[in-house]
């Protein structure tokens, strides 16, 4: 009986030494380095933006800055666009499509005209005033005579910009004819700034002036793409008046 149980238990003993000699001997775990961590982090990155991207999330890589004019600026000194070859229709789009607060933020009169926002004068009027014979110059005969309009001549449009300079000197592009989707404005600018006022003598040291208006629309920054769809604060010309500054004898 003895010499069984020490046969079993010796045989217990072999079989388990066998079973851990067959067993393949586990890997060592040793922690990557800063290199690698960095190398794995990007490539896991970059998989995730291309698969956010895939799904219709715009994913912004180029550097933008928002005080650099845009392609449909033509001259420095111009603060709007009112045509855009390169505007983000899309990205427009989309972001209205997930604003829930777009139609509380936004609000327009599309048709306007100097019907109703000029006193005593009609579109028609003012479609067809001439300033053909006026060129700015007090002594000119064309200060004296020409036909109706204003005293100080002025180009009178109603627009609807593509983009704009806000007030903080940065370039926005304004909601415009996407859907239903129209920020409609009356702007006023100076056809001949700081000449003299028609119909008035020299003597009196007149010139005309531009005016500005500032006005909320509807934006969105190509150069921070997460902020949405926002308002903001831009100044558009808005009239042209004639100064008589204080006389001196």
């Amino acid at each position: 009986m003895k010499l069984l149980i020490w046969f079993l238990v010796c045989f217990t003993l072999i079989a388990g030494a066998f079973s851990q000699s067959e067993r393949p001997s586990s890997k060592v775990s040793i922690r990557p380095s800063l290199h690698q961590r960095k190398s794995t982090f990007l490539q896991r990155t970059k998989l995730r933006q291309t698969s956010a991207a895939s799904y219709g999330k715009r994913v912004e890589y180029v550097y933008c800055d928002p005080r650099a004019p845009p392609s449909c600026v033509k001259n420095v000194n111009e603060t709007f666009c009112l045509k855009d070859n390169d505007y983000p229709e899309k990205d427009v789009k989309y972001y209205i499509e997930y604003d829930p607060l777009v139609l509380k933020k936004y609000a327009d009169i599309a048709f306007q005209s100097a019907d109703n926002l000029i006193d005593g004068v009609t579109s028609l009027e003012e479609k067809h005033f001439d300033y053909s014979l006026y060129n700015g110059n007090a002594f000119s005969k064309g200060n004296w005579v020409g036909g109706e309009g204003y005293i100080c001549p002025s180009e009178v449009l109603y627009v609807r910009p593509k983009r704009a300079l806000n007030a903080d000197g940065e370039w926005r592009v304004i909601i415009q004819d996407i859907a239903y989707y129209t920020q409609t404005h009356r702007i006023e600018t100076c056809l001949y700034p700081d000449a003299s006022c028609r119909t008035i003598a020299p003597c009196h040291r007149t010139k005309c002036v531009q005016k500005y208006v500032y006005h909320r629309m509807l934006s969105y920054d190509p150069c921070d793409v997460p902020k949405g769809i926002f308002i903001d604060i831009f100044k558009l010309p808005s009239a042209c008046s004639c100064h008589i500054p204080a006389r001196f004898y």
